[in-house]
């Protein structure tokens, strides 16, 4: 069952260590990295309010410092972006976990499960889901955890089996109103290996009209028909052949 929503998307990175995929216009690999980031990006359809310690704040767009974050300054924020149609956003506190927090407690929390699938040729697995590039994925059923619903739901969107999932990475969000209500949906991603062939069934009654492995060479064709969370989630990614001498 596939969960998407496209009116607004959430992303954010903080934490100790995650997986990253590497490549430089060629084949990629997968290998384990260590950050600490503290920004939160959350995306109102194509317009980006991001959230983070004034020293890590986005270069070269409008910016606010706001020392307390309260609900009454921060649901402000949150009304005012969503009607202002300003493309970039930053908005500034010193603890942007903190103010993250406060942000979320406006939403209703919804969870969902997808995957980045490395093939053992150096291909990634991506789906065109409504006419624009994406990941597979999809909503959590009850009783099950996170990991068991990301390889289930990229088996039915995508058609394959005998996944294996390598090491969970950050989490993203994505908002969206329903009923009136803002919806907050986590979505926890795994990378995952796959060695099989490349036949693939995309779930045509959840929008998914192509299943595709595709070479990073070829990310440039996902980045020109996709919406601009992922392409920011792409363009946060490190890339690199892996070969001697190359960065």
């Amino acid at each position: 069952m596939g969960d998407f929503q496209p009116e607004a998307q959430v992303k954010g990175l903080a934490g100790d260590s995650f997986i990253a995929l590497i490549c430089n216009k060629s084949d990629a690999i997968i290998f384990s990295v260590s950050i600490m980031i503290q920004r939160y990006k959350v995306f109102f359809n194509d317009c980006l309010l991001s959230i983070s310690a004034p020293d890590k704040a986005l270069c070269g767009v409008c910016r606010e410092i706001i020392d307390q974050p309260d609900r009454k300054t921060v649901g402000e924020l949150i009304a005012q972006f969503e009607d202002s149609g300003i493309q970039t956003y930053c908005v500034c506190h010193e603890n942007p976990r903190a103010f993250f927090n406060t942000f979320i407690s406006f939403y209703q929390i919804i969870e969902a499960a997808g995957g980045i699938v490395h093939h053992d040729s150096g291909k990634y697995l991506f789906i065109k889901r409504f006419g624009k590039w994406d990941l597979p994925k999809g909503k959590i059923e009850k009783g099950e955890s996170p990991d068991v619903a990301a390889l289930r739901e990229v088996s039915e969107e995508c058609g394959i089996t005998n996944l294996k999932i390598t090491r969970e990475l950050p989490s993203t969000y994505h908002t969206y109103k329903l009923e009136g209500n803002r919806i907050l949906k986590r979505t926890w991603w795994f990378a995952m290996e796959y060695n099989g062939d490349f036949l693939t069934k995309p779930q045509t009654e959840e929008g998914i009209t192509e299943a595709k492995w595709l070479v990073p060479s070829l990310f440039d064709m996902v980045l020109e028909n996709t919406y601009r969370s992922i392409a920011d989630l792409i363009g946060d990614i490190s890339w690199n052949t892996g070969e001697a001498g190359q960065d």
